[in-house]
């Protein structure tokens, strides 16, 4: 994550239940091999993994790649990059620590793509990163992000049980209205800002993930996605806060989520 954004995302505990989530659960392995997949990795491809938390995409990307393919993986956060660096002993890829809109200080170009899954719409800041991004991808290399819909400007918010529950619980417990942070990401103003550092229009395609609402349930146990929806709450009442939450639904349903892909390329 970068800028005043990335607070929520330090600290080792934060980085432990992030790096728990993705291995017990599908949805980021499977987020991240569509990415792969959608953008061609293959070969000796060099592919810049952007918000690459402990690991995930690089692993998806690493999976596709020959044995002169190269992942060079950042991220802002020291502890995500710790776990990352002793989750593979795979000499393809490199972690560094760095902020998104400082990434060309440690990754060296040209790169033929760059993957970012699930950590754009979280940036404080696009266009800045956008420009570092045309510093180190090479004329014609590839851009795809994704994000969850419900986070994409004209979509339609997301009424899952749980997070239903979620603000039920909050406004009884609070007396006051629970508000999802506001972190859309505006396809229009995306555009504008790609075609003003050197990118061409989008593509924006939608698809679907289906699981279970427990996995929905573990996902907001993380640090860093409950507490920017209960700011107010210390440790113990977003604890407090959850647990009820998931008393109140079934960890067995079956659930959906509308995920945005974004795909552009380096004009030239």
């Amino acid at each position: 994550m970068s800028g005043d954004r990335r607070a929520p995302w330090r600290g080792r505990y934060n980085a432990e239940v992030y790096d728990a989530f993705t291995r017990e659960y599908p949805i980021y392995g499977e987020l991240n091999r569509r990415l792969a997949r959608r953008a061609g990795v293959h070969g000796a491809w060099r592919v810049l993994d952007l918000g690459c938390g402990t690991g995930a995409t690089a692993q998806a990307c690493l999976a596709r790649l020959g044995p002169d393919g190269e992942v060079v993986a950042v991220d802002a956060s020291p502890e995500m990059i710790d776990l990352a660096r002793g989750g593979t002993t795979d000499p393809r890829v490199a972690f560094h620590v760095a902020a998104a809109e400082e990434l060309s200080a440690v990754a060296t170009g040209p790169f033929d793509c760059t993957l970012c899954n699930a950590a754009l719409w979280q940036f404080p800041a696009v266009q800045p990163v956008l420009g570092e991004l045309a510093r180190v991808l090479r004329p014609g290399g590839r851009f795809l992000f994704n994000a969850p819909s419900d986070r994409v400007a004209g979509q339609r918010p997301a009424s899952h049980p749980f997070l239903v529950a979620l603000a039920r619980v909050y406004e009884e417990t609070t007396g006051r209205t629970f508000q999802q942070p506001d972190t859309s990401l505006d396809p229009r103003l995306l555009d504008e800002m790609m075609i003003a550092e050197g990118f061409t229009e989008m593509t924006v395609t939608t698809g679907r993930y289906e699981g279970r609402q427990g996995e929905l349930m573990t996902l907001m146990e993380i640090p860093a996605m409950i507490e920017p929806m209960a700011p107010d709450l210390d440790d113990d009442q977003r604890a407090r806060l959850l647990a009820e939450a998931r008393r109140r639904c079934d960890a067995a349903a079956p659930v959906t989520l509308d995920w945005t892909t974004f795909e552009t390329r380096l004009a030239g």
